[in-house]
């Protein structure tokens, strides 16, 4: 009967003890948590979506990811770990909190259907009572008996499972040559020249450019003629890897050689993407591009034959041609001349220049030119066809940055330009809006156009951007 008893007595303890963990935990989870952000939950096959683990904490605590989403149907690349010690403070109903950016993964689903993402799963260790003994408000009214560690309280939380719609693909299907890109692209193809010497390298420069997902961007095939030989590319890229909306460049330059003479076609190259905002795919292309390779002082050898009595006359007027040159030039030397003699013989009654020690008179300094004045040219070009708007509008912005930071035209350079504005304490978000503008310029550059609206917006947003500075 005393067992019994004893034991009736250890089943009320422990139900007791049971509550107050209960209550406690409670308190606990509206002071630490999980949550898990997506950018997106409906997508179609291939469009990749951004999801966010993060940890929300105003406690004192030691956690670790004890299980992770397994990512059932996406294929995934990791944009930020828990290693990389991502650590912000935000303000949650008056509540001060440390956010760990515990994941962040670019996701791609492979096949269509509901996907669910399952949650992530965190052990914390959390102090409630401090090497002092002194206990933290959170147990207040709780017993004393409540089961802690060296003043630590041991709790397991979660994320909430995200189900993803993925949709199949449009109705128009994807080209042969499309290799999973996503986003809003326009390409530029472009030959570092079209006549060549045999075995003289050149190179074939390919720049996409754009929003959207640009790992997933490779280089467009290319139908070589087969006697040319080909070089592994160099791939420049400059993008903002954590975001699809910023606007960014890939540029693959190919070098190559043709080892005779010969007239060289390369057929035109395709690109083709998902545009998920239309739900279509795209695929775009440049014009052939021909190109020669002659040997050194034949530019004539491969046009047929060649007429010598007109070669003669060609040159015999060339010849007349060069001799009345030869004649103005030296009429205009000697009316030069002669004018000089008269300015001497009146006396000046302006200043002179100042005379340096050497007797060279000192440049006068050029006074910098305003923002305004610099971007007029641009201004102009608003509405002619072609690129020129674009690059009128970076000529202008870099002679502004030049004079601003007071960097030698030879050796601007995006990195020297950094040092500039860290060095005069520039902050970091200001230089990254310059340098986002500036790219944005470049890619529209490569792209060779936009409509007028959008230039306006573009020269409006660079005389903002300067003007901040």
């Amino acid at each position: 009967m005393k067992r019994f008893g004893l034991l009736i007595l250890l089943l009320m303890a422990s139900v007791s003890v049971m509550a107050q963990r209960n209550v406690l935990e409670a308190r606990l989870r509206s002071s630490i948590y999980l949550n898990v952000y997506a950018n997106k939950t409906n997508c179609y096959i291939g469009e990749p979506i951004i999801v966010t683990y993060k940890l929300y904490s105003s406690l004192e605590s030691v956690s670790e990811v004890v299980k992770d989403p397994a990512f059932s149907g996406f294929d995934f690349r990791d944009l930020i770990s828990s290693g990389d010690g991502v650590v912000s403070r935000e303000t949650v109903n008056g509540e001060t909190f440390d956010v760990h950016t515990i994941r962040k993964v670019q996701l791609t689903p492979m096949e269509a259907g509901k996907l669910v993402l399952d949650p992530m799963v965190i052990a914390n260790r959390i102090r409630l009572v401090d090497g002092s003994g002194n206990r933290s408000s959170i147990l207040d009214g709780i017993d004393d008996n409540i089961p802690l560690q060296n003043g630590e309280f041991r709790m397991t939380i979660a994320s909430v499972p995200i189900t993803i719609n993925v949709g199949q693909a449009p109705a128009n299907a994807p080209s042969a040559v499309y290799n999973g890109a996503v986003g809003d692209f326009k390409m530029n193809v472009k030959l570092s020249k079209i006549n060549f010497t045999p075995g003289e390298r050149g190179t074939l420069r390919i720049t996409i450019s754009g929003t959207g997902d640009f790992s997933q961007v490779t280089q467009p095939s290319v139908e070589w003629p087969k006697e040319i030989v080909v070089y592994p590319p160099n791939v420049e890229e400059q993008y903002d890897r954590n975001s699809r909306t910023a606007p960014g460049v890939k540029t693959f330059t190919i070098p190559f050689t043709m080892g005779k003479t010969g007239t060289y076609t390369i057929l035109p190259i395709r690109f083709a993407y998902f545009d998920a905002r239309q739900n279509r795919y795209n695929t775009i292309s440049n014009p052939a591009i021909t190109f020669y390779s002659r040997e050194p002082g034949s530019t004539r050898r491969d046009q047929g034959p060649v007429n010598n009595n007109a070669e003669r006359n060609d040159n015999f007027g060339a010849l007349l041609l060069g001799l009345g040159g030869v004649t103005l030039l030296l009429l205009v030397l000697f009316l030069i001349r002669r004018s000089k003699r008269k300015r001497a013989v009146v006396p000046s009654t302006r200043q002179q220049p100042a005379v340096s020690v050497s007797g060279i008179p000192d440049p006068t300094p050029l006074a910098p030119m305003g923002i305004d004045a610099l971007l007029q040219p641009a201004e102009n070009a608003v509405s002619k066809t072609g690129g020129s708007f674009y690059s009128l509008l970076k000529q202008g912005m870099v002679q502004y940055l030049e004079q601003r930071y007071q960097i030698s035209a030879a050796l601007f350079n995006k990195t020297g330009l950094k040092e500039q504005m860290t060095l005069q304490n520039v902050p970091q978000a200001l230089q990254d809006e310059v340098f986002h503008t500036l790219t944005e310029i470049e890619m529209n550059i490569y792209a060779a156009g936009g409509m007028d609206g959008d230039r306006m917006r573009m020269l409006e947003k660079t005389r903002t951007v300067l003007k901040k500075l």
